[in-house]
């Protein structure tokens, strides 16, 4: 029970957490916090306090600490954001708008046989370390232990759960988890999610040094907490407290509320003009003004239609029934006259027919959406074709840029929390800041269009190599086979190696089977 009562008190929670813990929370690297110590200007948020003169020493490191490091939309700042949460996801059942976010997911988040997303990328850690050390293989194997662990903590391999966070993500905009660890506090055991509007980042000063901390329901005595950076996972679309949209989703608002809106203009307009209508006008010869003010009124009670449009089912209702009637006759007193008069009521009015101011705010909703247009199949059975690289639209190079610049903030779910392992597991890696910016993700992908540029890239180093393998073929020659290989396609030392061993076991076999 004492954890649990230990989560009442502020102080305890902080104070509970280990030395390491504390160190991972400090205030990135010893040379940040000396860059804030020896800056002279002053910070875009310095600038934007008053009484700066008298600003509280802690709450102006922490102003500064913001400005050079790393930035991020704080959901805690935007006092309207749990309104335009509400807003943006009734926004993302609208069924084009849902098909949308379902292919940026399906896009981004790959699932091969064993449900996984995405595997460490060890391509700059290894180079990174030291080859002489002995740990490095147990380094190597502990990244991949723990990054399994870790996966299996979000319960990513059990559902499609990492697809769905992701799709949450580019509707709200924000991700926050809170990281558990178990009593000893050596391991992760678990992550809890929990509410980005209730934290905001701040800067304390605990054990004689400024550590990141993140303050809970600040507003709310009863459940304010203090937590420690290196609890915390907190990830935005939007970078910098900027004028920006909060979230992916919000960039298609206006061009689908419009494009809506002119598809319900011409629903209405189709509907009302598929009356056929008759005007009779019908003499009452002498009535007094009384009698004549209450035939209009009967009458007008009798020719009002109150016409109602469910904007998401799409139905339809005249005068609170669900059919339209398609013949209506209009009658309207007249004193003078001697017959009655019979005419047709036609639907004069503009034009609504036309659909191309639809097809219009359409387009550009995709164009917002960032998809490739191919993507759309409109017409196109196929959607997209591709037989080569060099017939790549251009889009589709962007699309998978954008692809790629959204796994880089969300793979921060994963990145921080195996950093943090790692060092529990490795206390002499937590000054070792080189370490963490060589821990990448691969993420699974099926993008055809990228591994066909790659291919057509190798195939134009390919022909170049062999241009100037030949040149000075007269002679000696005049480079070597082994330098353009390195230079021009990339082959580390270890490639090389190896592609030598194979190339010779190739050949022992091929003379094997010719002595047979």
């Amino acid at each position: 029970m004492a954890g649990l009562i230990d989560r009442y008190n502020q102080n305890s929670i902080v104070n509970s957490m280990g030395k390491l813990i504390k160190k991972i929370s400090s205030l990135g690297l010893v040379f940040d916090d000396e860059i804030i110590k020896q800056s002279k200007a002053i910070s875009e948020l310095e600038a934007s306090t008053q009484n700066y003169s008298t600003i509280d020493k802690d709450l102006l490191y922490a102003l500064k600490s913001a400005d050079t490091g790393s930035q991020k939309y704080i959901a805690h700042f935007d006092r309207d954001y749990n309104a335009r949460k509400d807003t943006l996801r009734t926004f993302a059942t609208n069924g084009e708008i849902e098909m949308i976010l379902d292919t940026i997911a399906d896009e981004s988040i790959i699932y091969d046989n064993q449900n996984y997303f995405c595997k460490p990328d060890l391509s700059m850690l290894i180079p990174y370390l030291k080859k002489d050390d002995p740990n490095v293989q147990t380094i190597l194997d502990k990244v991949n232990i723990n990054f399994k662990k870790i996966y299996n903590y979000y319960h990513f391999s059990d559902n499609v759960n990492g697809w769905q966070l992701f799709k949450d993500w580019l509707i709200d905009g924000f991700l926050a988890f809170e990281i558990i660890y178990n009593k000893a506090q050596t391991q992760i055991i678990g992550f809890q999610k929990l509410d980005p509007a209730s934290l905001r980042p701040d800067v304390k000063k605990i054990d004689g040094s400024y550590k990141n901390v993140w303050i809970q329901y600040e507003e709310m005595p009863d459940f304010t907490r203090i937590l420690l950076d290196a609890q915390i996972i907190y990830i935005s679309y939007n970078k910098g407290n900027a004028n920006g949209k909060v979230s992916y989703l919000e960039r298609m608002i206006r061009s689908f509320n419009l494009m809506r809106l002119m598809e319900n203009t011409r629903i209405v307009w189709n509907l009302m003009n598929a009356t056929f209508r008759l005007k009779m006008i019908v003499p009452i010869g002498g009535q007094s003004r009384k009698d004549a003010q209450e035939s209009l009124n009967e009458l007008k009670n009798l020719y009002k239609e109150d016409i109602y449009f469910d904007y998401d089912s799409g139905e339809m209702m005249v005068n609170g029934k669900p059919s339209m009637q398609f013949y209506k006759n209009y009658m309207i007193p007249s004193k003078n006259g001697d017959s009655t008069e019979i005419e047709t009521l036609s639907g004069d009015g503009p034009e609504l027919q036309d659909v191309e101011i639809i097809e219009y705010f359409r387009r550009k909703m995709r164009i917002e959406s960032n998809i490739p247009s191919s993507r759309f199949e409109d017409g196109n059975s196929d959607g997209y074709e591709y037989d080569s690289a060099s017939g790549v639209a251009r889009d589709e190079v962007r699309f998978n840029r954008f692809l790629t610049r959204l796994r880089s903030i969300f793979q921060e779910l994963l990145i921080k929390p195996l950093y943090i392992q790692m060092v529990l597991d490795f206390p002499e890696l937590k000054d070792d800041f080189l370490f963490k910016e060589n821990i990448g993700l691969e993420f699974n992908t099926n993008n055809i269009f990228e591994e066909l540029k790659q291919m057509d890239i190798i195939q134009k180093k390919i022909e170049f190599i062999t241009s100037l393998k030949e040149f000075g073929a007269d002679t000696e020659g005049v480079f070597s086979t082994t330098y353009l290989l390195k230079k021009y396609l990339g082959f580390s030392e270890e490639e090389m190696a190896l592609n030598k061993k194979m190339l010779a076991d190739e050949l022992a076999s091929e003379e094997e089977d010719d002595g047979d």
